[in-house]
């Protein structure tokens, strides 16, 4: 990856490139010490439709409440919003 090698190129001490199946990401520092990651999709995100079922998408066995309601089929409630 071209940021991984640019950053290591500058000593920025940066983690292999680690596989999340449907994303990889990268770990780094930046110059005040605050962590941060990169990442980057390895399939088509917008084809994804919600499948809690998937255990490669929804690998989590405590989601927050949200995904458990949506997994249960039953959203209780969406917070109005507004722009300002």
């Amino acid at each position: 990856m071209n940021l991984q090698h640019r950053l290591s190129e500058a000593n920025c001490e940066v983690t292999p490139v680690v596989d999340h199946r449907v994303l990889r990401s990268i770990y780094f520092h930046d110059p005040h010490g605050i962590a941060l990651e990169a990442s980057w999709w390895t399939v088509d995100s917008d084809g994804l439709s919600f499948r809690p079922e998937d255990p490669i998408l929804f690998a989590d066995p405590d989601p927050v409440p949200a995904v458990a309601e949506l997994a249960d089929g039953d959203l209780r409630s969406t917070p109005a919003t507004r722009l300002l």
